[in-house]
């Protein structure tokens, strides 16, 4: 029993057990009062049966006296510590009640196994009765503090069994069995009374508790919440309509009250089930539902209602909730925004233009046609890298609404035309009705034209141009996709026949981007196949006619088609930015070949702009020389006059650190692209090329004899090398000789 209290203490929560105390103290005050008349009761029957035996005259008033005593000090040691205002006096009560209790039941164990065997028969079983009868009702009194009443039931029970022990009798023997048995009984109820108790008295509190928080919530929920409550009659109108309510609609409750709650709301489809729910009295959830466009609030509510079974009025039919959800609402607007809008020029992104673009082929009519555009802005990356990006990125917003202002100019509008931008600096138009054909090639004009005026950002002139490719519907495609690819095709070769133009898509202008593709495709897997082979061209003295050095020149050994030609896959690796991984190939494998050489013959590459603007390339060539050891001034780069126009600065810088370790700079082709002086005295090249075109004709157009003269003059004076390209002739290599070449 003692055990089973321990475990029940532990479930009490930290801080409630001087509550707990106070509880099961005046629970015991409550009940004791009656158990004192009881007690009292008995020790008079006892003190009449011992009356009657004269020689016990003395011991009953003695045992009536001692028991008065413990009573009075029990009850005063109870108001003492009753009227204490320490936080423990609850505890200090059940303590002294725990000690009065054993000390009264001591008095009425002695007194019983000292008068007992000394009484009469029938004066015996009076005492047994009676003190039963006290086991008993201590059990019951005390059963709110059960060290009190095991104490008490104990000390009771173990006189009594010892005074009916003392008897010397069987008939003791079996009363003391009895006793004993009961005893227990009668402890082991108070002690799951005493449990039974304070798990009544914890769950009364936290019930309380309950309800005064859920009293305070639904308090503060009325007042101050973001939600607010109403209710509605049986013909789901208005009432009892609380201030937050009508300062929701910027109205007053009088205003409200008795109004039909259907009014509030726009006629839209949510109305109709926010109707059907209240008709048919059934319970919803999360209904949202649009306030009506004529009222003074403009938003989106969120509704949640269940009918009332009982009410105590029937005037209440529905109670329940609501949300202003217009925030969120306007947030999911913006995120749908977001979603299908490009952030940088507000015209529909890619998402939204593929939407447009498939519902217009699902909504195939037979007589309606489709014209897409591509719109690529030229040199878009020039922008980026001279101005920076936040010039950039105005560039882009200009031309986006450039774009979208030349397709209103045209006529572009009405539903399934759309201005797009798929990204970066690409941008599409999607236009659809029967006579939109001629329309989208006036307009593809108009945009070629818009694109050729200057744009003027932030104090800056940016000269540009478009590359167009036109696809229509159902002549060049079926569906969305090969228009879209057929569109792109076109923009290829726009770009591929000089910019600032735009095509149409043609038959075979697939098989041959096709034919591009595969050759891209093989030229990844041609560095792994180790299918590259280096040729090397001599570099003749025109005067001795010695070997000064080799020129390297890459070929492609395809297994499939044989020899390829440069002309036919550089440009392709340049677009591809395959050129670089090849480059480093190059160089590597030309200055581990000229080392092997015997004669310190020079060894000259070429390097595309795209290899210039790799960062790898320095890297590269400082780690082959290194591992080679190849001495720099052997080492000979050619660069044509496109090197210069673009990142002019960045690449001038890298051409020098080249010269700063000794490799020799030669200008490529001079003469065939924008020629220019100036280059010739931005940077010092040691060499120049003639271009094989002037040498070719060289004996036939004086023309060309003139060319070849000044080149070679003008390389002369600046202390230059000149270099002819493609001499297959003793008479081109005499005129040569004789300019000075």
């Amino acid at each position: 029993m003692v055990v089973k209290g321990k475990r029940l203490q532990s479930e009490i929560p930290a801080g409630l057990e001087n509550w707990v105390a106070n509880r099961q103290v005046s629970a015991y005050f409550r009940i004791v009062e009656a158990s004192i008349w009881g007690q009292l009761f008995n020790a008079l029957v006892l003190g009449f049966a011992f009356l009657m035996a004269a020689p016990f005259k003395f011991g009953v008033v003695l045992l009536l006296a001692a028991q008065l005593g413990l009573f009075m000090h029990r009850q005063a040691t109870i108001k003492k510590a009753n009227r204490s205002t320490d936080s423990t006096a609850p505890a200090l009560i059940k303590v002294r009640i725990a000690y009065n209790s054993a000390g009264l039941a001591a008095t009425y164990a002695i007194g019983t196994i000292w008068i007992l065997p000394l009484a009469a028969p029938h004066i015996q079983i009076l005492i047994a009765i009676a003190m039963t009868s006290m086991i008993g009702i201590a059990g019951f009194a005390f059963r709110y503090i059960p060290r009190s009443a095991l104490s008490f039931v104990a000390i009771m029970a173990a006189g009594l069994i010892i005074a009916v022990l003392r008897l010397g009798t069987g008939e003791g023997a079996v009363c003391a069995l009895v006793i004993g048995a009961a005893a227990f009984r009668i402890a082991t109820m108070a002690q799951i009374s005493s449990e039974t108790f304070i798990s009544r008295i914890l769950r009364e509190r936290e019930l309380a508790r309950s309800t005064e928080t859920v009293k305070m919530l639904l308090n503060d929920f009325q007042d101050q919440g973001s939600d607010w409550l109403f209710e509605l009659d049986g013909d789901a109108r208005l009432i009892g309509v609380s201030p937050r309510f009508a300062s929701a609609l910027q109205t007053h409750p009088e205003d409200l009250n008795g109004r039909s709650f259907f009014d509030l709301f726009e006629t839209a489809p949510e109305r109709e089930q926010l109707e059907a729910h209240i008709a048919e009295r059934r319970a919803f959830r999360g209904l949202s539902l649009p306030l009506a466009k004529s009222g003074a609030v403009d938003g989106w509510w969120s509704i949640s209602a269940r009918p009332v079974e009982k009410s105590a009025t029937d005037a209440i039919k529905f109670r329940g909730v609501i949300s202003d959800i217009s925030a969120a609402k306007q947030a999911d607007a913006r995120v749908r925004h977001m979603a299908h809008y490009d952030s940088l020029t507000d015209l529909p992104n890619r998402t939204l233009f593929a939407t447009t673009l498939n519902r217009q082929f699902l909504r195939d009519d037979g007589e309606t046609r489709l014209v897409m555009m591509l719109v690529d802005i030229d040199h878009f990356k020039s922008v980026n890298d001279i101005y920076g990006h936040p010039v950039g990125d105005a560039f882009v917003r200009m031309a986006g609404a450039r774009i979208a202002a030349c397709a209103d100019e045209t006529g572009l509008g009405g539903e399934g035309h759309i201005v797009a931008r798929l990204g970066g600096d690409e941008f599409a138009l999607l236009m659809a009705g029967s006579d939109v054909v001629d329309h989208s090639l006036r307009l593809a004009q108009a945009l070629v034209e818009a694109f050729a005026k200057p744009f003027e950002i932030d104090g800056h002139t940016i000269n540009s141009s478009a590359s167009i490719g036109v696809a229509m519907a159902p002549l060049h495609a079926n569906n969305a996709q090969m228009l879209q690819s057929n569109a792109d095709i076109a923009l290829y070769f726009a770009k591929n026949s000089g910019r600032n133009r735009w095509e149409m898509f043609e038959s075979g202008m697939d098989t041959a981007v096709q034919q591009r593709h595969s050759i891209e495709r093989d030229l990844r897997l041609a560095l792994t196949r180790d299918e590259f082979q280096l040729y090397f061209q001599p570099l003749v003295n025109v005067e001795s006619g010695n070997h000064t050095g080799f020129e390297a020149l890459i070929r492609w050994e395809h297994p499939e088609h044989g020899m390829v030609m440069p002309d036919d896959f550089i440009p392709i690796a340049e677009e591809s930015g395959l050129i670089v991984p090849m480059g480093e190939w190059v160089i590597r494998t030309a200055m581990a070949e000229a080392v092997l050489w015997s004669e310190p013959r020079t060894i000259a590459i070429n390097l595309s702009p795209v290899q210039l603007r790799s960062p790898n390339l320095m890297p590269t060539i400082i780690n082959a020389l290194a591992t080679t050891g190849l001495d720099p001034h052997r080492f000979e780069v050619e660069i044509t006059e496109s090197v210069l126009l673009n990142d002019c600065e960045a690449n001038i810088a890298i051409l020098n650190r080249l010269h700063d370790l000794g490799i020799k700079i030669a200008l490529d082709d001079f003469g065939t692209g924008y020629a220019s002086l100036n280059y010739l005295r931005t940077f010092p090249f040691d060499k120049i090329k003639i271009d094989r075109s002037f040498v070719t004709e060289l004996a036939d157009r004086a023309d060309c004899r003139a060319i070849v003269s000044a080149v070679i003059s003008l390389a002369n004076n600046l202390g230059m090398c000149t270099v002819a390209e493609g001499v297959e002739s003793e008479e081109q290599m005499a005129a040569l000789r004789s300019e000075g070449c």
